[in-house]
């Protein structure tokens, strides 16, 4: 058999092959990796940035608001837009240099509406910026982020607004953990979106915060302390609340690594069990010990449970934890009504399934509003339609902001008019 002769004679089959081992060695020169880098990722703050709406665009839309976005124009009519626009620029360090302290504005500015340090009174310093933007990665996010000259995959274990990084611990071996600057860390699954409208309507940024916890921020200049206890407010949140969370996580941390030795244990146990292997005293001393770790932190994490819900009452309020609640009865509700009535539909795809009860829920939450006269429902209802949209696909956003945005975008508005005139 002659084994010099290739596998297949299927000329794409060839020509494919040929194509990726080139690839593969055009990626082993620095600079072209380089070039990669600059020309195809971009962070979720830079996306925002770079492939959104560019002055350009903005320029001409000002000027000619008449010529929509892809209007083909002649050569004089071109001609006049570009003259109209004033002489460009020269390419030059000084161009370059106030083009990169352009960036870092545009920058933090998005950084000042993620984290809800806005005013507003000051909206229009944001309007050349998108309608939406990419809410703060949270913790446990897969992402990949920008180090070393290379491109590494790993997961967010802190986040920290004060410098604007994040602590990401890597998955390739001996990489470790990082601090990397927000402008070189990428998602790789969907972002939550937050809207501007949202931001500046509301009074309170924790409506829209994401729940972000910080284990080595630099806190001094947000915390005072009284009689030994911590105050104060940080990114619209008490310290305690916030205290509180991230003794929670620290928690549910633990009792993960301790379930994962129970799993392990058990694994041993079922092995030498199968074998009929005896169990050594040391296997079930290990056992036990794990058994009584859990049940120790089970009871630490019953009582911070209650501590947690207390801070939620006394922050959130009732009013806004029954709205919560009305907004979980009413997805229970929907997934009732969707099951019964599949019965006969028999809508086998998962995803539709989903997204009919979202939407059923969204319109059992809408008339329970318009009955409670609960105005603090108005922010858990935003954020449901923020939810909803998120699960929308790109190709359908346009008809979802059409046919349900807009008219409970009216609806909201009736139900705000309602709420002022109340005589409560």
């Amino acid at each position: 058999m002659d084994t010099s002769s290739p596998i297949t004679d299927d000329p794409g089959v060839l020509s494919g092959v040929g194509l990726s081992l080139r690839i593969k060695n055009f990626l082993k020169v620095e600079k072209a990796r380089r070039w990669c880098r600059y020309e195809w990722f971009y962070s979720n703050i830079d996306k925002l940035i770079f492939l959104g709406k560019n002055d350009f665009v903005t320029c001409v839309q000002s000027a000619y608001p008449d010529i929509e976005l892809g209007t083909k124009l002649t050569r004089l009519q071109w001609s006049m837009v570009r003259r109209s626009l004033g002489k460009p620029r020269r390419c030059s360090p000084k161009f370059f240099e106030e083009e990169r302290m352009m960036l870092e504005g545009q920058r933090d500015r998005v950084r000042e509406l993620q984290q809800g340090k806005v005013n507003p009174e000051e909206a229009e310093l944001y309007k050349d910026l998108a309608d939406e933007i990419p809410a703060m990665l949270i913790i446990g996010t897969s992402v990949t982020a920008h180090i070393k000259d290379g491109l590494f995959v790993g997961e967010v274990e802190a986040v920290d607004p004060t410098t604007n990084t994040y602590r990401i611990r890597f998955d390739r071996p001996g990489l470790g953990t990082h601090t990397v600057p927000d402008f070189n860390v990428l998602s790789n699954g969907e972002v939550d979106m937050i809207s501007k409208d949202t931001l500046f309507a509301s009074p309170e940024p924790a409506d829209i915060l994401p729940d972000v916890i910080l284990p080595q921020a630099n806190l001094s200049s947000y915390i005072t302390t009284e009689h030994g206890i911590s105050t104060g407010f940080l990114g619209g949140y008490p310290v305690p609340f916030l205290r509180c969370i991230v003794k929670m996580n620290k928690l549910l941390k633990v009792k993960r690594e301790l379930l994962n030795k129970v799993k392990n244990l058990n694994s041993t146990v079922e092995r030498k069990t199968s074998f009929k292997e005896p169990l050594d005293s040391g296997t079930q001393l290990m056992y036990a010990t794990v058994v009584l770790d859990l049940d120790k932190l089970n009871k630490v994490l019953q009582t911070n449970v209650k501590d947690l819900q207390q801070h939620c009452k006394t922050h959130l309020g009732s009013e806004t934890l029954a709205a919560i609640q009305v907004k979980s009865d009413c997805m229970e509700a929907a997934e009732q009504l969707v099951k019964e009535a599949n019965q006969l539909i028999k809508l086998k795809h998962e995803k539709s399934t989903k997204f009919v009860a979202e939407l059923t829920a969204l319109l059992i939450q809408v008339e329970r509003l318009s009955t409670s006269k609960n105005s603090n429902s108005m922010p858990v209802l935003n954020e449901s339609i923020r939810n909803l949209r998120s699960i929308v696909h790109p190709s359908n956003l346009h008809s979802f902001q059409e046919n349900v945005e807009v008219p409970l975008a009216h609806i909201q508005a009736r139900l705000k008019q309602e709420f002022l005139a109340s005589p409560d």
